[in-house]
């Protein structure tokens, strides 16, 4: 995915989580993923979190830095996380927003 910097005249891809399915518009949540690992809030994603593919670097979940975008900016599928790592990236995420986990223990990718 083509993120752009701050002054936006440049883009760089990074992944990202997608966390909903587009809708009629094309457009997704999905939650940043980045190799700096020194962010606080993070949740570190290794390759046992992934059901396919993987990461090329160590990496973490922003779970602080949600996004809405359109799914015509979509390079390529990186990988897909397995249950287990949904499920936590999902706690993670609702950590930050302040929503109770018990309502995610079951939830994971459709």
């Amino acid at each position: 995915m083509r993120f752009p910097f701050s002054d936006v005249k440049e883009a760089k891809l990074r992944p990202v989580l997608v966390l909903t399915r587009p809708n009629p518009q094309g457009d997704f949540i999905g939650a940043q993923i980045t190799s700096q690992l020194h962010h606080i809030p993070q949740l570190r994603l290794s390759d046992s979190d992934f059901a396919l593919g993987r990461l090329p670097k160590p990496s973490v979940l922003r779970p602080d830095k949600l996004f809405t975008l359109n799914k015509d900016l979509v390079v390529r599928r990186v990988g897909r996380l397995n249950h287990p790592g949904f499920v936590r990236a999902l706690a993670a995420i609702c950590e930050c927003l302040g929503c109770p986990n018990d309502e995610i223990s079951n939830e994971g990718p459709q």
